[in-house]
């Protein structure tokens, strides 16, 4: 299917969820639901019926609107990485094809951030929802995995086309770039990219989404091999792995 659109809506404090759609189509996915009542709200306003809600991974904040969506829509079709109980219909797992009536989803396996994170990719349309693996600037925190499970994820993500479109799960851009602030300390690189940012705020009044090459340029938790990851990684003779644990390590106390 031509000509997707991506609705984004803001949940709780930061959260985000996605309703895809298309515009001469009544079917619609929704990823991510925290909160059932705006979601609900404008499916109706668009007159869409809600045929599929895939999960990211466990964590409430994603998951905790999707019993009342099932009650409204008691035809949905729930896709899970995980058995989340009385929630997914349909687990999925890495190098799943899954074909909706509108679109197709790769299903890749990034744990870190919990052990059965997975994110959805759709390479026709050029859509990437990441839940909280990658963020603008920055990535998720570790609560279930490892390090090196966590860098491997990202790398999974580096390894993607330049051309997709980056829906992640909060708004965390504006903390992430202070913190890169701190630790690149007058960089010229990231003035240009803080310009950016803020002007997609001031443009759209979020700084969601982004496209995934531009971040592989500027994102060091992504991509220690970029400009300004690659000159701090040498100055300090650090590995990869080694920047990414002091990167995720400085973040988490930050």
């Amino acid at each position: 299917m031509e000509n997707l659109s991506v609705k984004i809506i803001s949940q709780l404090s930061d959260n985000y969820c996605y309703a895809i759609y298309e515009k001469e189509h009544s079917s619609s996915i929704v990823i991510d639901p925290a909160e059932a009542e705006n979601i609900i709200y404008y499916l109706k306003e668009k007159k869409l019926n809600l045929e599929y809600i895939f999960i990211t991974h466990h964590h409430s904040d994603h998951t905790s609107g999707v019993l009342d969506l099932a009650k409204e829509y008691p035809e949905v079709k729930i896709y899970s990485p995980s058995d989340l109980a009385t929630l997914s219909t349909n687990k999925i797992s890495h190098d799943d094809k899954i074909k909706t009536s509108i679109n197709e989803f790769e299903i890749i396996s990034a744990p870190g951030h919990t052990l059965d994170h997975i994110i959805l990719c759709d390479h026709k349309n050029n859509f990437l929802f990441v839940g909280d693996v990658l963020f603008r600037l920055g990535c998720g925190r570790i609560f279930e995995g490892t390090y090196e499970q966590m860098q491997t994820s990202l790398q999974k993500i580096l390894n993607l086309s330049d051309d997709l479109t980056v829906y992640c799960g909060h708004e965390y851009t504006k903390n992430n770039l202070k913190f890169l602030e701190q630790i690149f300390d007058k960089n010229m690189i990231l003035e240009q990219v803080k310009k950016e940012i803020f002007k997609d705020i001031s443009s759209n009044g979020k700084s969601i989404p982004f496209n995934l090459g531009e971040e592989k340029k500027y994102n060091p938790f992504l991509n220690q091999e970029c400009e300004m990851g690659s000159e701090f990684k040498k100055k300090n003779k650090y590995s990869n792995l080694d920047f990414f644990k002091f990167l995720r390590e400085k973040k988490d106390h930050f």
